[in-house]
């Protein structure tokens, strides 16, 4: 794993050193071991490497074919380089490292030019100068787990791994996206092709950028090259399906275990950690370490069932313990993401990170196993409200969505309530988090910026495929958008963070492919979730350390903002100045926080949303 930059200037400019130096430098949390700077013509590459595979300095990059015409940075990991690289050097093609994944790259795009992509296997975000064919050329995997951001403008392009290594360009405005920040509000996260700086574009999964060196650095041509497609009308029989996914799944995890540095396991104890931790051990000489995070309060607390499943598995086992003392970490959180994010479990995911690298370079994680194989509740409780809603009268909605306007801001019953009343898409987009009484939060700057853009993208994924059921359809719109933009992007930024690699078996597309011929119907029944990876997980661990209440990730933040973090809101709130109100409503944020406080209503997302933006906006230093 690692960290790139770069720069491409106007035909005959020569790159400023000094800033691509710095660009990089900024990146060195990702890339502690070497650095490495390109400078020709009017290019620049700048690579800070974390060392995995082939550590000999010979592996340091930038990487060039036979003649030096194509120069390559890879931020990520290859599985498949080994069968690459055997197949490229049947064709003639001389490597210069012993084994190095990145090098496949470069004299990968002299055989197949950018058909090269779809033969990868990984998770990656790598950058071409072919200075032969005057073309840059920038590819992102299939699910966005590594990041790649970029500028346009007449000045120069720009690219980097992160928007702190952007943030260097003397050039750069620090104006906001206002649509960007509304997202945020309301969602959490921001998504899709923007940041919350208006002038830095994010390059989204599962497409390329292509860039004429010969032209204006604002003209970037970007395209899609994969797409996760959902066969829910091929005939599945689950015996012989689970026997191929437990054959790919195998080999995504034996790929995934091709290093030159200690390896281990994140382990909460749930089906697909689970899962990855017992084909680890399959493929393990020797015990395999595994890492958990757990709680003071016992009802958020699944360090337990994360140690009963080592003991089963005989794993070397470490778990640490969150505190409220833990939100001292809320200052480095705001470092880290670059960008406001409101995931609470932010937080355990970055100490389990730091917990993690003290013991080793590589973990593996359970991520998609809840998106490709339908593991939220939030899926079993939508398709049930939507079943409702068919019997509910056009009446009966009408007075549930009068009737919930008579309940607090935030409270479950209001949402409840206004969900009853609602069908299909909506269903799906209130599950992810959307609540009317958010918009309220924001500015009319803000609410008129965001419109209904991000609805709208989400309508347009939720009904791509022409008639797929509604389990099938959340599936494939939380493939889209959830798990790229909030998922992925929490564990990036917090291992990467501590340079700890996080690879993410269940989220080869090999297994994607697979998953996509098993239809919600198949993998959500009977009152079960995740039927068929449960199945296959019985094979390795006995299914009373299976079969328990899904706990997922959280934190008691509902609880932290009543107590411990109180003080924070109650200073923000009570400074009329801060810059957090040049963009929301200070009143309506005051009625949230007191309709918490007097147990009315959780109001724990807005509120972990504005104290983290308020954090947010002084670290960057804006004004009010």
């Amino acid at each position: 794993m690692c960290g790139i930059a770069g720069l491409v200037g106007r035909p005959g400019e020569r790159v400023d050193e000094a800033l691509l130096a710095a660009m990089t430098d900024t990146l060195r949390h990702r890339g502690p071991d070497a650095s490495g700077l390109l400078l020709r013509e009017n290019v620049g590459l700048g690579h800070r490497r974390l060392a995995v595979i082939d550590l000999a300095r010979e592996a340091d990059q930038p990487l060039a074919n036979e003649d030096g015409t194509v120069q390559v940075i890879l931020n990520g990991e290859l599985y498949n380089f080994q069968s690459l690289r055997a197949e490229l050097e049947a064709c003639g093609h001389r490597f210069k490292t012993d084994h190095s994944d990145t090098e496949v790259l470069a004299h990968g795009w002299e055989e197949w030019g950018p058909a090269l992509v779809p033969r990868l296997r990984g998770m990656f975000a790598f950058v071409l100068a072919d200075f032969g064919r005057r073309k840059l050329f920038l590819a992102r995997d299939r699910f966005g787990k590594k990041p790649f951001y970029y500028r346009t403008g007449r000045e120069r392009f720009a690219f980097a791994s992160e928007i702190k290594a952007l943030a260097r360009l003397p050039e750069l405005s620090r104006e906001l996206d206002l649509a960007a920040l509304g997202e945020y509000m309301v969602y959490g996260n921001t998504a899709g092709d923007h940041s919350i700086y208006r002038e830095i574009r994010r390059l989204p999964a599962a497409h390329t950028l292509t860039l004429d060196l010969d032209g204006s650095p604002e003209e970037a041509r970007v395209e899609r090259y994969w797409r996760f497609e959902p066969r829910p009308e091929e005939a599945l029989e689950e015996g012989p399906f689970l026997e191929e996914l437990e054959a790919v799944l195998s080999e995504a995890v034996r790929l995934r275990l091709i290093a030159d540095v200690p390896l281990g396991a994140f382990l909460s104890g749930g089906i697909d950690s689970s899962l990855v931790v017992a084909l680890m051990a399959k493929h393990a000489s020797g015990p395999v370490k595994t890492f958990a995070i757990g709680f003071a309060e016992a009802e958020w607390d699944e360090s337990a069932h994360a140690r009963a499943v080592a003991e089963h598995l005989g794993t070397e086992h470490h778990c640490e313990i969150v505190t409220p003392d833990a939100l001292s970490a809320l200052p480095e959180l705001v470092a880290t993401y670059d960008e406001p994010f409101a995931d609470p479990s932010a937080i355990p995911t970055y100490y389990l990170s730091r917990m993690t690298r003290r013991h080793v370079t590589v973990a593996l994680s359970g991520d998609g196993g809840d998106e490709l194989f339908f593991g939220y509740d939030r899926y079993r409780a939508s398709a049930r409200l939507a079943q409702l809603s068919k019997l509910a009268t056009p009446l009966g909605r009408a007075v549930a969505g009068a009737a919930s306007r008579l309940f607090p801001p935030c409270s479950y019953l209001r949402r409840a309530l206004s969900r009853g009343s609602l069908e299909g898409f909506d269903l799906y987009h209130h599950a992810l988090g959307f609540a009317p009484d958010y918009l309220a939060l924001l500015g009319p700057e803000v609410r008129s910026a965001l419109g209904d853009s991000r609805q709208q993208k989400a309508a347009a994924d939720f009904f791509r495929v022409p008639g797929l059921p509604f389990l099938d359809r959340c599936r494939d719109a939380d493939l889209e958008n959830y798990l790229t933009d909030h998922v992925l992007v929490k564990v990036d930024r917090a291992s990467m963070r501590f340079s700890l690699e996080v690879r993410c078996p269940l989220l080869d597309h090999e297994v994607a492919e697979l998953a996509a011929r098993a239809p919600g119907r198949l993998q959500m029944r009977a009152g079960e979730q995740k039927v068929l990876l449960r199945r296959l997980a019985y094979r390795y661990v006995p299914q009373r350390l299976i079969d328990r209440p899904k706990m997922g990730f959280g934190v008691p933040i509902s609880r932290w903002l009543r107590r411990e973090l109180a003080p924070s809101l109650e200073a923000v709130l009570g400074d009329e100045r801060h810059p957090a109100w040049r963009y929301l409503d200070r009143k309506v944020a005051g009625r949230y926080f007191e309709v918490h406080l007097s147990r009315r209503g959780d109001c724990q997302y807005p509120l972990w949303r504005l104290l983290f933006f308020a954090r947010w906006a002084e670290a960057r230093g804006l004004s009010g």
